[in-house]
């Protein structure tokens, strides 16, 4: 499919560094129910060819698709349109020299970045690896009212006092005000309180709340407070080399309409088996390795079968046992005459 060219943008979209802490909302959530909570839409994962200087993209939603909204895909092509106009999704150049000025480092070493911005309803998380044989962007989307929401709902704190009195609360506000109205009693009554939100405002306020009381001001950003600790340790463990790598294959079909499915978790003798056996106009068959990094193998197209070669330039999968035998065994059982040639990100949609 072809790209389509830049064009202008009325949005004003300010790109900010983001923090360390802040590094879980650049991945796919790991945790159940993460997605819900972020108000997660999706993903676009980009890259600029094997020269640097063109521009592919592929979406991957994540969340409800009712969240896929025109007025969402709208904006969508607008902050894409204008990072590549001047920002860092100009060209591969452009992103190093971007990530080398702005900061924003995520990940120990300095080789992937990430920025944020926010429009009146939406926030992009955009992570940057500008190296070759790289998917080079990632572009994460979450809707700020679909999260409002969630949290609202969502248990946000709870209290408790020497004689056993226990609350919970749901509703930040109220959670908030009852620190502020018991923290000068605590030494007679026992008060306790405990964070359960991942919401960074309200984690943030009630740290402020605590310090005030102690005649201290917060040092930390709310952006400090954008990751929770099973995020960071789910990381940690990806990057640990003694830690035997997991596999997770996915077939997805329909990929960009509205009849898009995507069954993830599979074994790969049940990825290929329904890749198969699936009479879809449009499927792809492809592995998430430790939660973090995604590639396609096979993609079929109105009767046109195509086999990708990004594993063999990407560092995450060379040189992997399990990757080269399983693209033996892929190659095996679903190649059919048709020639083996690369294939680049589809435009979006």
């Amino acid at each position: 499919m072809k790209q389509k060219p830049a064009q202008q943008s009325k949005l004003n979209i300010q790109l900010r560094p983001a923090s360390v802490e802040e590094a879980g909302l650049f991945y796919s959530q790991m945790e159940e129910g993460g997605d819900q909570a972020l108000g997660t839409v999706g993903h676009l994962r980009m890259d600029f060819g094997q020269g640097g200087g063109e521009f592919w993209t592929s979406w991957w939603g994540r969340g409800d698709e009712q969240l896929k909204t025109p007025e969402f895909q709208k904006e969508l092509r607008q902050v894409v349109d204008e990072l590549q106009r001047s920002g860092p999704l100009k060209d591969l150049k452009s992103m190093r020299a971007y990530c080398g000025s702005h900061g924003g480092a995520i990940v120990d070493g300095g080789s992937t970045h990430g920025y944020i911005a926010e429009t009146e309803h939406y926030r992009y998380c955009l992570r940057c690896t500008p190296l070759p044989g790289h998917y080079q962007g990632y572009l994460y989307c979450y809707d700020l009212r679909q999260q409002r929401l969630t949290q609202k709902e969502a248990l946000v704190g709870r209290v408790t006092y020497a004689g056993g009195e226990e609350r919970t609360f749901t509703d930040a506000q109220k959670y908030l005000d009852t620190i502020r109205e018991e923290l000068p009693y605590q030494a007679t009554t026992g008060f306790r309180y405990e964070t359960l939100t991942d919401d960074p405002a309200v984690r943030k306020a009630a740290d402020d709340l605590l310090l005030d009381f102690a005649g201290e001001e917060n040092p930390r950003r709310a952006c400090n407070y954008g990751m929770t600790e099973a995020g960071k340790q789910a990381l940690r463990e990806a990057a640990d080399p003694d830690r035997p790598p997991t596999y997770a294959w996915f077939v997805m079909t329909d990929c960009t309409t509205p009849d898009e499915q995507i069954h993830r978790d599979l074994t790969l003798d049940d990825a290929v088996r329904l890749y198969r056996d699936s009479t879809r106009p449009e499927k792809r068959l492809g592995v998430t390795k430790d939660g973090i990094a995604t590639v396609d193998f096979l993609r079929e197209m109105d009767g046109e079968q195509v086999f990708f070669q990004d594993h063999r330039r990407m560092d995450s999968f060379l040189d992997d046992p399990v990757i080269f035998e399983a693209v033996q065994l892929i190659h095996r059982e679903l190649e059919w005459s048709a020639p083996v040639r690369g294939m680049k990100m589809g435009d979006l949609k």
